[in-house]
């Protein structure tokens, strides 16, 4: 009784530490969440940042364009709409994200948060310099839909604390006159031990739902597209089923003897100082078997990992806040240079432009690989660390600032076999970022497509060299800098 007292105390005193951080911690219109998540990386409402400053973009266009760019800048670029290409231009050909993820009234409330934020009046200086309070007469909607939020999340706060209290309350008074009576009102070891069956049996429900609701949605669910696919899918199987029969049977066991043997005063528990040949059985079986998971793990991972292919295919993925960049080697199948102080002086991947090698490299937005065609991809990030994760490969790789890294590995299905194979003509391969690298985390990744070696030949071909047609390279050392010509599509970015 006393426990379940003090449990609710607490959780009446959590709750009211909610209360009084709530009052700092308004929460604000979806749109205004849905830019601090997403925009504040590149953009501010009154100033430049990596981008233009957005006071009254609702203004200079209109809301169906604003959704248009918003979604996917490159494509309006691509198409030639003028006023995307004016702005693409104006800055530096800087790849703007694109934000296909969100639909057409989440893109609404950012644009009503930016209209809100734009239309804001200046605060009165009077009222900062003598502390008085300002009514919410002339605030934005967005400033007076937090506030009545704010105070009806205060109200239910209070509402949870008192709650609590009154319950504590009721059990201490039931302890009471439990000891008037010499025996207890509440039985708590029967019901603690009847919410331990059920509370077996509701999680292995959950067990079984969980399995027949999602796996049909994890990439395991079907053959992987890469030559090491079926040896790391084994090696997961494998360990995943062991875990999952060890897991069932020791919460069987563990619920079910809360329930067998809970306690009663008509029954003394047997007690075993030690029984060597038991432990000797826990201790040995599971390290036999962690052995073999290890020892295989090892091999698995040095065969995938340290192994020489001369003709495999160099592309760096250049990972940074909140994208992802991709440099092929051309025909000498070398990559230029990477030097972090060209960074902003040249070009926005630091790539070396004094390097000859990186004359014929060629930069994109999406990752491009040829079916059957061992490629290195070597990896290296701008700003914190991100992790490349190619699920449908079986890849991952931590992406380190000032520490390239590297993963090797053969694609063994097109993207066009890929959707004939699940029926699904929509689907694309993806590079994801799975480490929490800031705010705008879950939206940072890039398409990946593997082409036939014909299809792949004719894509490379269309695609702009790092140089074609470019003026040459200034001296570093001179006063007037020259300024690489802008290229047709996907050239490294350029910067006066």
């Amino acid at each position: 009784m006393k426990i379940i007292t003090n449990v609710l105390r607490a959780l009446a005193l959590f709750a009211t530490i909610l209360f009084f951080n709530s009052g700092f911690a308004q929460t604000a219109e979806e749109g205004a969440q849905l830019f601090n998540a997403n925009c504040t990386s590149c953009h501010a409402i009154n100033e430049k940042v990596v981008g233009p400053a957005l006071k009254d973009a609702h203004k200079r266009r209109d809301e169906k364009w604003l959704i248009s760019w918003i979604k996917n800048s490159q494509k309006m670029v691509k198409a030639g709409d003028p006023i995307a290409v004016q702005i693409y231009k104006e800055n530096n050909e800087a790849l703007m994200t694109a934000f296909e993820n969100l639909n057409d009234n989440q893109i609404k409330s950012v644009i009503a948060y930016i209209k809100a934020e734009s239309e804001k009046p200046a605060a009165p200086a009077t009222a900062a310099s003598t502390g008085s309070s300002v009514s919410n007469e002339g605030a934005s909607p967005v400033e007076v839909n937090a506030n009545m939020r704010g105070k009806i999340n205060w109200l239910l706060i209070i509402i949870a604390v008192l709650l609590f209290m009154v319950i504590a309350l009721v059990l201490d008074i039931l302890g009471l006159v439990g000891q008037i009576q010499g025996k207890p009102v509440i039985n708590w070891n029967s019901i603690n031990s009847k919410m331990a069956l059920l509370f077996l049996i509701a999680g292995m429900g959950a067990v079984i739902w969980e399995f027949a609701a999602h796996t049909k949605l994890t990439v395991n669910s079907y053959d992987g597209a890469s030559a090491h696919s079926n040896e790391y899918d084994s090696m997961f199987n494998i360990t995943f089923y062991l875990t999952l029969v060890v897991f069932i049977i020791t919460q069987i066991l563990l619920f079910w003897y809360l329930f067998k043997y809970k306690h009663s005063k008509s029954r003394k528990a047997l007690y075993f100082p030690d029984n060597h040949k038991l432990e000797l059985i826990w201790t040995v079986i599971p390290a036999i078997v962690l052995t073999v998971l290890v020892i295989r793990g090892l091999k698995t991972w040095n065969d995938i990992m340290y192994h020489k292919d001369e003709k495999a295919q160099l592309i760096e993925v250049y990972g940074y806040q909140f994208g992802w960049n991709a440099r092929y080697a051309g025909a000498d199948n070398v990559l230029g240079k990477h030097d972090f102080r060209e960074i902003g002086k040249v070009n926005a991947l630091g790539v070396d432009p004094k390097d000859p090698k990186a004359l014929d490299d060629v930069v994109t937005n999406e990752l491009h690989l040829k079916v059957d065609q061992p490629v290195m991809l070597k990896f290296r990030a701008k700003d914190v660390i991100h992790s490349a994760y190619l699920p449908h490969f079986r890849v991952q790789m931590n992406v380190v600032p000032g520490l390239p890294t590297q993963f090797a590995f053969t694609p063994t299905i097109t993207t066009a076999d890929m959707r004939s194979k699940l029926n699904d003509p929509t689907f694309d391969y993806i590079l994801l970022c799975n480490k929490i690298c800031g705010g705008a985390h879950y939206r940072m990744k890039m398409k990946v497509i593997v082409h036939t070696a014909g299809d792949y030949e004719k894509w490379m071909s269309s695609q702009t060299q790092y140089v074609q047609n470019a003026a040459p390279v200034a001296d570093t050392t001179s006063t007037q800098t020259q300024v690489r010509v802008p290229a047709k599509n996907n050239k490294i970015l350029a910067i006066k």
